[in-house]
């Protein structure tokens, strides 16, 4: 089980609060999604643009620029990882955000967290639970003359990891980024993300047995976003190519902005707690070797409970 972004459905997202409660509900993995900072170090950050999920409008406010992170032909005003050293992030409150919008789950602990490093993620877990690195915007650091698949190379070893691969996978949606990965460090679990993000690879939308020969042969595993997989035949191809299968993300109608209470009721009659167990449950029984959920304990749970469908 694959703590996505930490315990993100019950603290915010890549913080030391979320992979605590991650760890403690028993998460087998904590996922840490890689930014990079104007300095040169990597960070625990989900999206590029720091505004999301830290008051960086608040503190620097006349600090915007406007840069195409996406690769799609068109720039977009944003607050950018890459535009900010780490002494400048440090000061941002990465947790109020979550108890504004999840008032039902608000924390007052979470006020005033800071975005890690992944250095600090590396000593904070320890050994009690192994690191799902994800790489992101490759292409777009990339551009910036930035090589994350070397510097992410030289932190793991830098900590000994190079020693202890079976704790750690490298994932991304970027099939570049993962062949890199494979000629600087090819020890270490490679995942590749589906559909992929390179342009053009509009077949990845779907699982072919095509497609997982291709995969095959530059990484151990794939993620498939959990929509792709209508049942255990896909798993099965995927299988045969031999990979392993990690969807993602397994959190019911709720995403990373709007959570929702989990005894709230759904249109199918179960309460959202019970429909993501219920999904977890589907899923594995499908074969799958583990999955991303915001919800570690519900994953869980799922193992040793049967839902009852109304």
């Amino acid at each position: 089980m694959i703590a996505h972004r930490g315990a993100s459905g019950y603290a915010p997202e890549h913080t030391l609060a979320s992979y605590k409660l991650a760890i403690e509900q028993g998460a087998d993995f904590v996922e840490q999604d890689l930014q990079l900072t104007k300095d040169g170090v990597l960070i625990c950050l989900h999206d590029a643009d720091l505004a999301r999920t830290t008051n960086v409008k608040e503190v620097f406010p006349d600090r915007a620029t406007e840069r195409d992170v996406e690769n799609t032909g068109m720039k977009k005003r944003g607050w950018y990882t890459i535009d900010f050293t780490l002494g400048e992030i440090k000061q941002l409150d990465a947790g109020s955000w979550f108890n504004r919008a999840n008032p039902f789950a608000a924390n007052q602990t979470y006020v005033g967290q800071r975005i890690p490093t992944l250095e600090e993620t590396i000593e904070f877990v320890g050994a009690r639970a192994g690191l799902y690195i994800e790489l992101k915007e490759y292409p777009f650091y990339k551009s910036q003359g930035q090589d994350v698949v070397t510097l992410l190379a030289s932190v793991l070893r830098a900590h000994g990891l190079d020693k202890s691969r079976d704790r750690i996978f490298i994932q991304s949606f970027s099939k570049q980024c993962l062949v890199r990965m494979k000629e600087v460090a090819p020890g270490y679990p490679r995942v590749q993300l589906i559909p992929m993000e390179e342009p053009g690879r509009e077949d990845s939308r779907r699982i072919t047995a095509a497609l997982a020969k291709e995969i095959a042969s530059y990484a151990q595993g794939v993620g498939p976003d959990m929509r792709m997989v209508n049942g255990d035949a896909d798993v099965q191809t995927l299988h045969k190519a031999g990979l392993l299968v990690h969807p993602w993300t397994f959190r019911g109608l709720t995403t990373a902005s709007a959570r929702r209470p989990l005894e709230e009721k759904q249109q199918n009659g179960l309460t959202l707690r019970d429909h993501i167990i219920d999904d977890i449950q589907r899923f594995v029984g499908f074969e799958i070797d583990g999955g991303f959920t915001d919800y570690p304990d519900l994953w869980r749970a799922a193992m040793g409970t049967k839902i009852k469908r109304k």
